[in-house]
């Protein structure tokens, strides 16, 4: 308080109130992999499938995997795609290593992609590893902020003997696979298309599912599981292989996402785990961890006004006010658990709480956060009973 030494009027600066902390974005997804035109190695934005022809060429064949998975991310709800096309040289003779510092270089310091797409990749049926694949899966858990979409090996059926257990799955709730292939009809090209080009051809799930991701964040939020009958699969004619509830069984508790068509709503995303579903069973479901992810790098952009801050009472109730605030939006926005504020998250600063008088000798400020994920309701449970009449 100053020390006020005669009459007249004094002028003090009020403290700042605290900053308020915005939610990333959630659904920017980087295409990786070869196209047919276009910048090699310099990652581009696009936020339609028109302007992606402009900068990277149009669907020319149906080889260009690169091409075709950006329009159906676009059909699918996508709204914003980082594409990323490889030197073809670099393509043919980089190993896991080679590609993980590719993916540190090149996608490392764009902010807010959320999702990784490898158009063309699959995991191989024989046991062996995919470079690339095995890259990104690295390069979203060194990030922490990212997920890859992965995709299996054409024309197998997982539910086969031997076949899962022949197939390379990542134990990481950074990657996530979903299951079969999608059939897809000839006006996906343009006008003009060589007539041995024009049957239904196979394509990888991930591009649809990376588009209904976005769609599904757009409509509600990135806590609400990507699931269900409003997760159909757009400009589909069908799917490759038929999965039934026994088929299911098998590939549900090993985190592979099934596709399957129900009458009245066609194909639908009938999954919602990530690959750590055994590894990892906290961030077993694609939503606790893409929400996760969200929060963390929320708070991380929204604070960062604190560095070299007092470290000091009233920075720590402002991190508690500032995260408290953003924390609670989400509560009311239906992202959290519990009937109650306190029920649903919790947000901690403070010394003898969270730090040590250490801590604060050593510059350290830690802030504890805490939430009740909202988890999808994968299995419906209607006990029966029948009513018997006395008598």
């Amino acid at each position: 308080m100053p020390d006020y030494k005669h009459p007249g009027v004094y002028i003090d600066e009020a403290p700042g109130h605290p900053k308020s902390i915005k939610a990333v974005q959630t659904a920017v997804t980087a295409f990786v992999g070869r196209a047919v035109n276009g910048a090699v190695d310099q990652p581009e934005s696009v936020h339609t499938f028109k302007e992606y022809t402009l900068k990277f060429g149009d669907i020319l064949s149906v080889g260009d995997t690169m091409g075709l998975a950006v329009q159906l991310f676009f059909v699918n709800g996508g709204k914003r795609a980082v594409i990323c096309r490889i030197d073809d040289d670099f393509y043919q003779r980089a190993s896991a290593a080679d590609f993980d510092g590719y993916l540190q270089k090149t996608l490392g310091k764009i902010k807010h992609i959320n999702t990784i797409v490898l158009p063309g990749e699959f995991l191989p049926d024989d046991g062996s590893d995919n470079p690339i694949i095995k890259a990104a899966v690295s390069h979203c858990e060194k990030m922490k902020n990212r997920v890859v979409i992965i995709d299996p090996p054409p024309g197998q059926s997982l539910y086969q003997a031997g076949a899962l257990n022949s197939l390379p799955l990542p134990a990481s709730s950074y990657a996530v696979l979903y299951y079969p292939w999608v059939a897809v009809r000839s006006p996906v090209y343009k006008a003009g298309t060589a007539p041995d080009e024009r049957k239904n051809l196979r394509v990888a799930p991930s591009s649809f599912a990376a588009g209904i991701w976005s769609r599904c964040d757009e409509k509600t939020g990135v806590w609400k599981a990507p699931a269900g009958v409003k997760a159909s699969l757009a400009g589909s004619a069908g799917l490759i292989d038929k999965v039934s509830d026994h088929d299911m069984e098998l590939l549900n508790p090993q985190g592979i996402n099934c596709i399957r068509a129900f009458p009245g709503s066609g194909p639908v995303l009938w999954g919602a785990r990530t690959l750590g579903a055994t590894s990892d069973p906290e961030f077993r479901y694609i939503s606790v961890r893409r929400t996760a992810i969200m929060i963390q790098q929320s708070i991380f952009e929204g604070i960062q006004w604190a560095v070299f801050e007092p470290n000091a009472p009233p920075l720590w109730a402002n991190l508690r006010s500032s995260i408290g605030s953003f924390m609670d939006v989400l509560f009311r926005a239906g992202a959290f658990q519990g009937h109650t504020a306190s029920g649903a998250y919790f947000v901690r600063c403070g010394l003898g709480d969270t730090m040590t008088q250490s801590d604060v000798d050593a510059g350290r400020v830690i802030v504890h956060v805490g939430f009740a994920p909202l988890r999808p309701a994968e299995f419906i449970i209607i006990p029966i009973d029948l009513a018997v009449r006395p008598g």
